[in-house]
């Protein structure tokens, strides 16, 4: 038993579990205001050294500091205007932390997007369902 107790704490020692998981937000601000808010987010507010970007793609890689201690994290922008959800996705990974400092990000960066330009245009009005063609109705038959 104690073998088996030293095998698991070696390998927990070794081989940490780090989280994969990535958070997204949609916002409905157009791209440049959000791209310019996660930008000055990351690199002035939160004073993370920017490593990589992209506008035109809409990428930027960033180290997060933690007691520091400097971490890979990134921010994608995805345009989904035919989704219906919003103009654009935010999605912000920072795989060696827990989910909770990206969804922190995103809830900073929302409040800094409502600070700075306010609340967004409403979504567009659904379009209503197509029409079925009418049925044609039976004919009475001939007599």
């Amino acid at each position: 038993m104690k073998l088996w107790a030293a095998s698991v704490l070696t390998v927990a020692l070794f081989f940490p579990a780090t989280g994969q998981a990535k958070k997204t937000e949609d916002f409905r601000h157009s791209y440049d205001q959000v791209w310019g808010a996660a930008v000055r987010l990351i690199r002035v507010d939160q004073g993370y050294p920017i490593k990589d970007r992209d506008e035109t793609v809409g990428y930027f890689l960033f180290d997060y500091r933690d007691d520091g201690r400097l971490y890979p994290g990134s921010v994608e922008l995805v345009r989904i205007e035919d989704q219906g959800g919003g103009p654009i996705r935010v999605v912000v990974q920072i795989p060696a932390m827990p989910s909770y400092i990206e969804r922190m990000l995103l809830d900073k960066l929302k409040r800094k997007l409502l600070d700075e330009y306010g609340e967004p245009p409403p979504p567009p009005p659904a379009a209503p369902p197509p029409k079925e063609p009418a049925e044609p109705s039976p004919s009475e038959p001939d007599n």
